[in-house]
């Protein structure tokens, strides 16, 4: 889409800017390849002609100073209006993978995000935007444990702490969870394509030896479990349940 953004650009209105998926991608946040792979969205303000080309989708609407950044040399909404004008196109896991990343990479705060909430009167996304707000973490790392967490709890399950650290008895640094139940000593980890690799399989594998010697469930999900998020509620709900942690 990169490219295909730099070529409208050169066509654009210079008081156009990027916005929605087109933003997303500039900024480095994290969307869906289907809407990576669609149109270039542009956004002038009220009032103002729209561009008009068949692989462009234009919208009018007017942002406050504070909503604009730059990207790439190119305008774009700021990464806390880009979640806002994100939310009724993605899920809640999408939504929240978005500003967990928005928040980690640009440093955007709660605050902010409810901002610009406010601010947007008229949006069919308000109510899910409000709701991601909160559930956000800068600390996830990547956007499959943002998902990842997103599928547990709108499993009906507790909200697992994100990048738990791990402690032995005597306060001996054991291991980082990418989520975990401290509680009820139930680790959560996501196994991604970066996992494949020997030098990272044998890292983890020590890692959760370690966790599983010292008493912990450790609860290993995979992309499969992601398309089917069943399989990952279901994992995790029995290690929890061995715990008693629910029944």
């Amino acid at each position: 889409m990169e490219v295909r953004i730099q070529a409208v650009a050169l066509a654009s209105r210079e008081d156009a800017l990027f916005c929605g998926p087109s933003a997303a991608v500039l900024l480095g946040l994290p969307v869906p390849y289907r809407l990576q792979d669609g149109p270039v969205w542009v956004m002038v303000p009220e009032g103002m002609p729209r561009p008009r080309r068949r692989d462009v989708r234009a919208r009018q609407a007017d942002v406050v100073a504070a909503e604009i950044s730059v990207a790439h040399g190119l305008r774009v909404t700021s990464p806390a209006r880009t979640f806002v004008d994100l939310a009724p196109l993605l899920s809640l896991p999408d939504l929240v993978a978005v500003g967990d990343a928005a928040m980690r990479g640009w440093r955007v705060t709660p605050e902010e995000l409810l901002e610009v909430i406010r601010r947007r009167v008229r949006y069919h996304g308000k109510v899910k935007a409000r709701h991601a707000a909160p559930l956000l973490d800068p600390r996830a790392e990547s956007p499959q444990e943002s998902r990842l967490r997103m599928v547990i709890i709108g499993g009906g399950l507790p909200a697992p702490a994100v990048n738990l650290e791990v402690y032995d008895e005597w306060g001996g640094f054991i291991a980082r969870c990418d989520l975990g139940y401290e509680d009820w000593k139930v680790a959560v980890e996501y196994d991604g394509a970066v996992h494949a690799m020997r030098a990272r399989r044998f890292a983890d594998a020590t890692r959760r030896t370690l966790l599983r010697e010292h008493g912990w469930y450790v609860v290993e999900v995979v992309a499969d479990d992601l398309r089917f998020p069943h399989r990952a509620v279901a994992k995790v709900h029995g290690a929890l349940r061995a715990r008693g942690a629910v029944s």
